[in-house]
């Protein structure tokens, strides 16, 4: 039977971006915020900045200001500042990505060992899924590149703020290792208006990263907001062009004692429900995939994602277990404990002159409770790790997908089918591989060196299951059913 492949395919309308906040080195303060937009909540946390910049420098701290903004690590791989995008989009399809600075590398810092970054504003407006995490680079004295989150994330389903609901309401955020600076600067915080309610402190445990002032003294950390699947993309867009966010680095005058923060408690994976009950369900539609299509194809195999020491200078990566990665000096990349990062091995090719296509197929992840929200995306070139544009579906349009398959099957809602083509036709959701057009946040155009040629890249699939409702936190992977995806055609026979 024919496939649905052919003509253009509906793209996802999700964005998902990441936030990286970055502190300039300015000496004196201005709490002026040149973006105010505070979104719908009942008041704006930017509003008390002036108040708290003074309650700070009263109760001994010197203050330096720093910037939220839109950072491009698909165009700063294009223009070869960075090896890889880390698995990001370009601009606004997709997998986005928002940062800091004005120099490529300046959302890296460091932070001495009884100093706190303070970050105040308003969380995202309506999505599924937001989080704030503080990340690794490099441990003190270490060049290798880690990406090691320093604890869990503090995400929609554990951020203190006001309610009932926890989008467009205002946050303060306070990064410390040292405990006596995180009571003062709570402290200023409440003195300068702010309620309890809506502080919130992530602890980096020197235990994990030394502190202190320069590389050779101190670890470098990057900060990622993460954002996803928005119930309005325009209202997303402008809160990342125009961040409502005023950020300081806080230092005492006279330096502090040591009282190192503890490792911090991690959220437990997993319920221990499974989705094995779904099991022959999954089989069945298999074997109704496989039935539909009398050509030749090749079953890839789903793993975590990884790659043996062929990357940043030899190092392994392993997109998950941070603490794990950190002993074993291996690249996690950034990856975090809300989510599983599941690909396909080996990669494929699609190309303009033959007639191939991919099924990727599986449980929806969402409807079994396993997920707040799941995505499938398609990625090109192995090297440096290239989103696509109308590459990513998320688990809200899975639904009736996997019913072209099994009309009449009972289990048939809970499960979903993407088709992945050079062109799409037919019915259910489907992911078109094309030459990706790069346009940057502010609409100019930009090219990539060396070139992207997808009809020539390598293709491969990853999988994200965000945040188990029940636990706050990823799903443990033993629990799910593994995503699949067949690829069709005759790439595997030419090889």
């Amino acid at each position: 039977m024919k496939s649905n492949v052919r003509k253009p395919c509906m793209s996802a309308i999700a964005l998902v971006v990441t936030v990286i906040v970055v502190l300039a080195a300015i000496r004196t303060v201005n709490a002026q915020v040149t973006c105010t937009s505070g979104g719908s909540g009942s008041w704006s946390a930017l509003d008390k900045v002036d108040l708290l910049t003074k309650s700070l420098t009263r109760a001994g701290f010197t203050l330096e200001q720093g910037h939220v903004r839109f950072h491009d690590f698909v165009k700063d791989c294009c223009q070869q500042i960075l090896p890889t995008t880390l698995f990001n989009n370009p601009w606004p399809n997709g997998y986005e990505t928002i940062g800091f600075g004005q120099e490529p590398y300046d959302m890296f810092w460091n932070l001495r060992d009884d100093a706190a970054i303070v970050l105040v504003g308003q969380t995202p407006p309506a999505v599924a899924y937001f989080s704030y995490q503080t990340i690794l680079k490099n441990r003190a004295g270490n060049p290798n590149n880690l990406g090691i989150a320093v604890g869990d994330t503090t995400n929609i389903g554990t951020i203190r703020t006001i309610g009932p609901d926890r989008v467009n309401q205002p946050i303060v955020y306070i990064i410390t290792g040292n405990r006596e600076t995180e009571q003062r600067v709570r402290a200023a915080a409440l003195r300068a208006g702010y309620p309890d309610a809506i502080i919130n402190v992530e602890t980096i445990a020197p235990a994990i990263a030394p502190l202190g002032d320069g590389e050779q003294e101190g670890s470098t950390f990057y900060f990622a907001h993460r954002i996803a699947v928005p119930e309005h993309q325009p209202d997303l867009e402008s809160y990342v062009k125009c961040p409502p966010y005023a950020v300081f680095r806080a230092t005492p005058n006279v330096h502090l004692a040591a009282d190192p923060e503890p490792v911090p408690m991690l959220r437990v994976r997993g319920t221990g429900q499974t989705e094995m009950d779904l099991y022959p369900a999954l089989l069945r539609l298999r074997e109704a995939i496989l039935e539909r299509y009398s050509m030749p194809h090749r079953e890839l195999d789903t793993k975590v994602f990884s790659l043996p020491n062929t990357v940043d200078g030899g190092q392994e990566l392993i997109s998950e277990k941070p603490y794990v990665g950190l002993q074993r000096g291996i690249l996690v990349a950034g990856a975090g404990r809300d989510t599983n990062y599941l690909a396909t091995y080996p990669t494929f090719m699609l190309r303009d002159d033959e007639y191939e296509f991919v099924i990727a197929y599986g449980v929806n992840h969402q409807k079994t409770g396993k997920a707040t929200y799941a995505s499938v995306s398609i990625y090109a070139d192995m090297d440096r790790w290239f989103g696509l544009p109308d590459g990513t579906v998320y688990s809200r349009d899975f639904e009736g997908s996997a019913r072209q398959y099994l009309p009449d099957d009972p289990d048939a809602d809970m499960l979903y089918v993407v088709t992945v083509a050079r062109q799409c036709s037919g019915s259910g959701p489907c992911m078109t591989v094309k030459q990706p057009s790069l346009t940057d946040i502010n609409g100019i155009p930009y090219t990539c060196n060396p070139p992207l040629d997808v009809n020539q890249q390598d293709l491969f699939f990853l999988w994200r299951s965000y945040m188990e409702p029940a636990t706050n936190v990823g799903p443990d992977d033993n629990e799910l059913l593994y995503d699949r995806a067949i690829y069709f055609g005759p790439y595997f026979e030419e090889q």
